[in-house]
């Protein structure tokens, strides 16, 4: 037991029985509070995933890849020489690696692509 609540409990002992209530009321209610707490497991930097932000993306479906092109949702868009492709864990992707009916969240800068996150299927 907690050191400040045992003393707690030692120094009401000889109390009134409304003291001593009080007491146990307040033991617990700190461990209906704390436990939950202790019995959460830490979670660490790395084992979280950060995805990749694609805030103002338009989104769709890969119907189609060429080599300086892709067609989504039936509308194809031209690729930038630099375009940057990562996968939904933001590690980065091959053009070629990218399949129809993959879902993707793409940046247009001056008409073409410059960025694409591609969710692959499963």
């Amino acid at each position: 037991m907690h050191p400040v609540l045992h003393r707690l409990l030692q120094e009401n002992i000889g109390g009134s029985i409304m003291t001593r209530a009080r007491a146990t009321y307040v033991v617990a209610v700190t461990l209906s509070l704390a436990l939950p707490l202790l019995s959460k497991p830490t979670v660490t930097l790395s084992q979280t995933e950060v995805p990749p932000v694609t805030v103002g993306y338009k989104s769709g479906h890969v119907n189609e890849v060429r080599s300086t092109s892709i067609e989504i949702d039936e509308r194809s868009y031209e690729l930038k020489s630099d375009v940057v492709i990562l996968d939904h864990e933001g590690n980065p992707l091959e053009l070629d690696r990218i399949l129809p009916t993959s879902l993707v969240k793409f940046h247009l800068k001056e008409g073409h692509v410059d960025k694409m996150v591609v969710t692959l299927p499963q």
